[in-house]
């Protein structure tokens, strides 16, 4: 077992030795911030008696700035309310950068501060770069101290072109947020009122405004971000926080990012990496595990035929690619020879198309016209000509078409980029045992399976995906897993639907208790922090039901940005061994999810995922104080991200979140926004 040695994106600092004024009034002088009542200081009575109790919302305060009509009140930073002081010291921050080093400051619901530093070097003729820090003040969250919680959010890019000369290009509803000289601000609040110079508002680049703009997608980078990010956290360290006037203002600890406590270290169970394979075989990787112990289980159907759906350009791709599944494609041997696919391609079923813009009649047609034996599985490979990053909106929409139009005749398919194929040449072999797995799955085989003792729970999870383009936010909702990973269905719907939901969350137990006798726990994977409303609607719903069960709720976050994350200094590529979670306190964890398994193997195709945050909670407070039931939490929530059949690498996030969230991406481009019935209870999205 290789030894660890990790530390946070954090740095810890000092409160004040001695007591601060503050300076609190009723009413607002138009200079000062407004504080709700769960910001009020503990001693605001002594100052307006009464004023906690008698249903004032909100006071005004300098804080540290005296000014007439204001009252002081002295402050110990240590014992005062917490949400009064991060307010404090985030004022404090905010004025640094903006008035003292004069740069640009994007300020978050909470006050929050995240730091834009241009990148003269990355700028181009378009657009100026900006990198983005987001500077978080919490108290006493993994160590003594109040801390500083330092993260980098990516960049943003801000055209060079104002609202004024881009007004004819594109439409204004694709401005989101613009930069006026250093300060940015949302389009839609521009002050009617005023009379803006459009000529000095620059838009900063969204996906909507680069679609309009014909500025092709990049695709995400697979490389390590852990040294980059560092990098880049430490530089801005350097230049910004370890230097006088920043610890005059939060005197940081000169000791730098903050060691991570073993006692808050903690690794999955070894158990946990394994996976069953063909004749109950365990192993640890797919990728050769596959292809060594076979599949857990073959697909049910003996009569798998499958046929192509291509433009006529594409015809050579798609003899090529038969010959691949067929006879396999340097060291992976074919479908049948890796993932026990047994199929045919049928002669003269495939189905071309001339139009590329838009196929669907020419496709309908042809389906109309076959012959489909209901006798027979088929499974649909469609070479797209468009790639999943293409800008234009309606060529990409064909895909999801095709899609819909194969799944209402209970056909699945696999899409396949041809220009990927081509332009990777021998490398395009490591897709092969991806599309191989995705094939079986869809066929309803079971490539590997957990390796845990099957329980008597049920384990819901529930995703969701935003469109930016109808700015419409929709739930998948994957109904259900055992606790071996086994999928039952799914529904999905919007956002707003939470009735709907926890419907659909008490009808996936009535229906798993028939079956299985009443559960002794039910599990939610939840993608964002649950509201209480949400709560009280799912055991409203299990309470009419009379099921008296503990049930979990493990909200689960990804980390991509303004968050905590940690590095491993003992290791060059920086990123922590796959299992480790840390206790980040407040029933908050980081789960490692990766292939850097703790027996030293590890290959950097495979991506170095950054973690996810796991928060638990339960309607049974008192479960959470024990230590073996949290363990066996998140040990499921690690297994269950190795229960990903779209692709033979371990993903960070697990299916019950993934898969919902993939069902939520997709489902809104079909008519009427609905699933055909034939897509509710298998993987056709993968």
């Amino acid at each position: 077992m290789q030894q660890q040695n990790l530390f946070f994106n954090i740095l810890t600092f000092d409160f004040p030795a001695e007591k601060q004024t503050f300076y609190f009034s009723k009413e607002d002088n138009e200079r000062c911030q407004c504080l709700h009542k769960t910001l009020f200081p503990n001693e605001i009575d002594s100052l307006f008696p009464g004023i906690s109790s008698n249903g004032v919302d909100s006071i005004y305060t300098t804080f540290t700035g005296e000014q007439e009509g204001f009252c002081p009140l002295e402050i110990n930073l240590s014992t005062e309310n917490q949400d009064l002081v991060k307010r404090y010291f985030n004022r404090q921050i905010n004025y640094y950068f903006r008035i003292i080093k004069k740069q640009i400051v994007k300020v978050g619901f909470i006050k929050e501060n995240q730091v834009w530093v241009k990148v003269p070097k990355e700028s181009t003729t378009q657009w100026d770069v900006y990198m983005k820090f987001s500077l978080k003040v919490q108290i006493s969250t993994v160590s003594k101290f109040p801390e500083l919680l330092v993260s980098f959010d990516g960049i943003s890019k801000v055209l060079k072109k104002s609202v004024a000369d881009l007004i004819q290009e594109v439409s204004p509803t694709c401005f989101n947020w613009v930069l006026h000289g250093k300060q940015l601000q949302k389009w839609e609040w521009l002050s009617e009122e005023d009379v803006p110079d459009y000529s000095k508002y620059y838009p900063v680049l969204n996906k909507k405004l680069q679609a309009a703009l014909e500025i092709p997608t990049e695709a995400p980078p697979r490389d390590n971000r852990y040294p980059k990010y560092l990098k880049n956290i430490n530089a801005f360290y350097t230049k910004f926080l370890n230097v006088k006037e920043f610890k005059e203002i939060v005197p940081i600890h000169d000791e730098g990012f903050l060691n991570v406590s073993s006692t808050r270290i903690n690794l999955t169970s070894e158990e946990s990496n394994l996976l069953v394979f063909g004749k109950n075989q365990t192993g640890i990787v797919p990728k050769t595990c596959l292809k060594n112990l076979k599949p857990f289980k073959a697909s049910p159907y003996k009569k798998v035929h499958l046929f192509f759906i291509l433009h006529e350009d594409a015809v050579n791709e798609a003899i090529e690619l038969n010959k691949r599944f067929v006879n396999g494609f340097r060291w992976f041997r074919g479908l049948y020879q890796y993932a026990n696919v047994l199929f045919h391609t049928e002669k003269g079923f495939s189905i071309t198309f001339k139009d590329k813009d838009n196929p669907i009649p020419e496709i309908e047609k042809e389906l109309f016209d076959r012959n489909i034996d209901p006798d027979i599985k088929y499974i649909a490979i469609y070479i797209t000509p468009y790639g999943k990053y293409e800008h234009d909106l309606e060529r990409r929409e064909i895909y999801y078409k095709v899609k819909e139009l194969l799944l209402k005749r209970k056909i699945t398919s696999q899409a396949i980029d041809p220009e990927k194929m081509m332009a990777q040449g021998d490398d395009w072999v490591y897709s092969l045992p991806n599309i191989a797995v995705a094939i079986l799955a869809k066929l309803d085989g079971i490539p590997w399976r957990l390796n845990t003792p099957i329980k008597n729970e049920l384990i819901v999870g529930v995703g969701a995906f935003k469109h930016v383009e109808e700015n419409i936010q929709y739930i998948g909702s994957a109904f259900s897993f055992s606790n071996d990973g086994k999928f039952n269905s799914f529904e999905y719907f919007m956002k707003d639907e939470i009735e709907m939901l926890a419907g659909k969350i008490s009808k996936s137990v009535r229906e798993y208790a028939t079956i299985n006798n009443q559960p002794e726990r039910l599990i939610i994977h939840f993608y964002k922090s649950m509201s209480e409303v949400e709560l009280q609607h799912i055991e409203k719903a299990l309470n009419e039901m009379d099921l008296p069960i503990p049930v979990f709720i493990l909200s689960i976050n990804k980390t991509e940005s303004e968050d905590i994350v940690a590095f491993d200094r003992s290791w060059k590529d920086l990123m922590p061994i796959s299992g480790t979670y840390i206790n980040i306190g407040n029933s908050k964890y980081l789960l490692f999810n990766n292939t850097r398994y703790p027996d030293g193997l590890f290959s950097k195709a495979d991506g170095f995922p950054f973690p996810i945050k796991l928060n638990i909670d339960c309607t049974d407070k008192g479960q959470l104080k024990d230590v073996k039931v949290i363990r066996e939490l998140i040990d499921q929530v690690y297994q269950f991200s190795r229960m990903y059949w779209k692709s033979v690498r371990q993903q960070n996030l697990p299916v019950t979140i993934k898969y919902p969230e993939m069902v939520a991406q997709i489902a809104p481009h079909f008519d009427g926004d609905d699933i055909p019935d034939f897509g509710k209870d298998n993987l056709w999205f993968l």
